[in-house]
Parts: structure tokens; sequence; C-alpha cells
């Protein structure tokens, strides 16, 4: 039994580690990274249709996705990244504008191109899919329905895709010109260092990123979080320890 609350608190106490490395640096980027995107059927504006896989075997792709309903981060998202491209003349690559809200049909997504007024620019494709739940769940994007607001909670999402297929970066809300650069090397398969390098800010760190293994090793910040644990887990030893050994002396009998 005593063995069973340890273990109990040992796992409680990883998985709030886990978590809280997650939430800390930003790792719900890194998640379905060089995995392959879902080859969903697309619908496109003219009345087209073609798959995925047609669609970035012609160029790589970065993919925004969005609802027409929204009132909240999707008109902003796509303006700030609107305005980014036009700071370049990169034509390597096409932006897919892609709805994940079931209502939306393609006029929808005619209506969004031309608020945007890039109905006309060969670079910017908007389109609808029926399996975008598939396609949700390879890029690991998981809106969520808020029956009070009539919207859905969600990130705004930027994922890179390559020629063949893979996704090489996510980037998560709305992001400056340099990390949509940084996006855009990874799509053309050019090396850009993203990890974080040390400096004396991160001494406390839960992890310590090494670039020249790519390995990361537990740092200083992991420690401290799981003192507590280690002290409780100490404490009950020394707890059960105590009461074993008073209740053998108890159970010695007297010598007279």
């Amino acid at each position: 039994m005593f063995k069973g609350i340890v273990l109990t608190i040992i796992a409680v106490w990883f998985t709030l580690i886990v978590n809280a490395q997650t939430a800390s640096t930003g790792m719900e980027e890194e998640t379905n990274i060089y995995e392959k995107i879902f080859d969903a059927p697309l619908h496109l504006s003219g009345e087209q249709q073609m798959t995925f896989t047609a669609l970035y075997q012609q160029k790589p792709i970065l993919v925004a996705l969005i609802f027409t309903r929204c009132s909240g981060i999707c008109s902003p998202f796509l303006l700030e990244l609107k305005d980014n491209l036009q700071q370049t003349d990169d034509k390597s690559f096409n932006i897919l504008v892609i709805s994940f809200d079931p209502r939306d049909n393609l006029e929808d997504m005619n209506n969004m191109a031309q608020k945007f007024g890039l109905e006309n620019d060969p670079q910017w494709i908007f389109a609808v899919t029926d399996s975008i739940e598939q396609l949700n769940q390879s890029i690991g994007f998981y809106p969520i329905w808020d029956n009070e607001t009539g919207q859905f909670d969600h990130d705004a999402l930027l994922v890179g895709v390559n020629i063949e297929g893979y996704i090489t970066k996510k980037l998560i809300g709305i992001r400056k010109k340099h990390d949509l650069d940084l996006l855009i090397s990874s799509v053309n398969n050019v090396f850009s260092p993203t990890y974080r390098l040390p400096n004396k800010n991160s001494l406390f760190s839960c992890f310590n990123y090494d670039p020249k293994t790519g390995k990361n090793t537990p740092g200083l910040g992991l420690l401290f979080i799981a003192l507590p644990a280690v002290l409780t887990v100490l404490m009950l030893v020394s707890i059960s320890y105590f009461v074993r050994n008073k209740s053998q002396r108890m159970d010695r009998p007297y010598s007279e």
C-alpha cells in the first residue's frame, strides 16, 4: 500500500512537470513536425477540386486555418500575414487559406478573399474540405466550439508543408516577419536554427537544449519542480520507518 501511494505521488508530479514544460516552452508548436499532412480533398474557387498532394507537389504551401464567421483572431491573423508577405517577392510557395468550420462553403471563402483583396492573387488559394477532422488531426489542431458565444475557441495557426507533404514548422499566434521567414525557409528545406541558445536567463530552465547533439538534458529548474515530490517521498519513508520500528519495539517481550 505504501509503495502504491509513493508511486501515485511520483506519477502525478511527473505529469505536472511535463505539462508545465510544454506550456512554458511552446512545445505545442513542435507537435506533428516532420509528419505527413493528411491528403484531404480540396474544393477551390471556380469549382475546382484538388487533393493536398497535388497542391503541395506544385509548390510548398503555407496553410492558414480560419473560419469566415470568426469575430476574433482570424481577420487580424490574415491581415498580418498578408502585410508580412507583401514585404517579400518570394514566390516559391503558395498560401492555402482553408476553413475548419463545416458551415463554410466556397462562396464564404470567395467573399473572404475579396474582403482582403486577394481574389486575383494566384499565390493565395482559398478552399474548403469535407475531411477537416482528419486534416486537423494530422496537423495537431483542435478548435473547440463554444455554444455560448457561437464561436470556435482556437489558435491562429500557420503550418508549413514542403513539396513532399511533410509539416516542417508551425507558428501559433500572430507573428512577425522574422518568424515567417523561418517558416518559409523550412518549407524550402533550408536549415534554420530555431533553438533557444543558452544565456544567463536560462539558468533555471527545466531542460537545456544542446544544438550539437540535438538533445535535451535536465536542468536546475526540473530539480526545483521535483523537489516537493522528493521531500514528500522522503517524509513518507521516514514516517513508515519510524512507525515500523516503534511497532517492533512494542511487540518485543520485556526481559526480566
